[in-house]
């Protein structure tokens, strides 16, 4: 985490070194209320889905944390989106769709590269469902931010799901393979 802080900040200093970036991407929220509703329309269902899944596939892990070890979720619930979703957010939407605009014109190439090496970050867990669940995450983000061109809205909607995720179980993969 604490590398991926410094990234962070220093992707972000770089965007606000640059007279091109357009800096109000960092905090604008037109219509916001919107976003935030288009993206419960998706998020309802597919969390339905994979709680299901969760339960199904691997109950040992449906909703451990909340039940078992409630302090490390709601810690993790509360510094979750400022360790990692902003930064992350920082470092593969808002810096990644700038800087690389020039070498790729292409909005659909940007947001295929950002979605691949999203996944490929998360390889630091040692196990092909943190990249996969990466690379589905990475795809909406990078799709959101292409529609809305705001930080915050991504930051929230990739905070509701990981927040969903290490409700339901799903978390125990971003830590480490369970069971290794």
């Amino acid at each position: 985490m604490p590398l991926l802080g410094l990234i962070g900040i220093i992707c972000l200093a770089v965007l606000l070194a640059d007279n091109q970036f357009k800096r109000f991407r960092l905090w604008h929220t037109t219509d916001f209320l919107h976003h935030f509703k288009t993206a419960l329309r998706l998020f309802i269902p597919w969390a339905c889905l994979m709680m299901a899944a969760v339960y199904l596939i691997r109950p040992d892990l449906f909703l451990d944390w909340p039940l078992h070890q409630t302090g490390l979720w709601l810690t993790t619930l509360l510094i979750y989106p400022v360790v990692s979703v902003i930064p992350q957010e920082i470092i593969f939407r808002t810096f990644f769709f700038h800087r690389y605009k020039p070498i790729m014109p292409s909005k659909r190439w940007r947001w295929a590269v950002s979605t691949f090496l999203f996944g490929l970050a998360h390889l630091v867990y040692g196990n092909w469902v943190a990249v996969i669940l990466s690379w589905c995450g990475g795809a909406l983000f990078g799709y959101r931010y292409l529609q809305t061109r705001s930080t915050p809205v991504v930051v929230v909607e990739h905070t509701m799901w990981g927040c969903f995720i290490f409700t339901v179980g799903l978390g125990a993969w971003l830590i480490s393979a369970p069971g290794s």
